[in-house]
C-alpha cells in the first residue's frame, strides 16, 4: 500500500512538471518587485524579485493572464508579473553598478518587501502634452 502511494505521488509530481510549458526566459528589470498570486498590483506577494533575476514565462492558457501581465515561474513559485517589468536582455542594475553602496544599505527582508511593493504601485506613462 505504501509503495502504491509513493508511486502515485512521484508519478503525479512528474506529470505536473511535464505539463508546464516555458514560453520564454526574461529578466526582471526593476530595482525590486514581486511575483503576485493574482494579476493585480495589490495582490499578495509570493516572492520578492531583484533586478536581473531570470524569470521563466509560462504558457498561461489555463491561468489566462490579462493584458499587461504574464504568468511566470520564479524559483519554485508560480504567479503573475507585470510584463512591463521584464526585458529580453539582462539589464544594468544599480546593485551591480554600486555593490558597496547597496550592501551598506543593509536592507532586511521587510525593507526589500516594501521597496518592491512601492515599485509595483508606480504608473510609468509618457505625457502627451506639448
Amino acid at each position: 500500500m505504501k509503495l502504491i502511494l509513493l508511486f502515485t505521488l512521484i508519478f503525479g509530481s512528474l506529470h505536473c512538471i511535464a505539463l508546464e510549458k516555458v514560453v520564454g526566459n526574461l529578466y526582471f528589470k526593476n530595482y525590486l518587485g514581486h511575483l503576485h498570486k493574482n494579476p493585480s498590483r495589490g495582490s499578495s506577494s509570493l516572492t520578492i524579485i531583484q533586478c536581473a533575476y531570470p524569470v521563466k514565462v509560462l504558457d498561461d492558457t489555463e491561468k489566462s493572464a490579462p493584458e499587461g501581465w504574464v504568468y511566470a515561474k520564479v524559483g519554485d513559485d508560480r504567479g503573475f508579473i507585470q510584463s512591463g517589468f521584464l526585458d529580453i536582455k539582462r539589464p544594468d542594475c544599480f546593485q551591480e553598478k554600486y555593490p558597496n553602496f547597496y550592501l551598506n544599505l543593509n536592507l532586511d527582508l521587510t525593507d526589500m518587501y516594501y521597496w518592491g511593493r512601492l515599485n509595483d504601485q508606480y504608473l510609468l506613462e509618457e505625457s502627451k502634452t506639448q
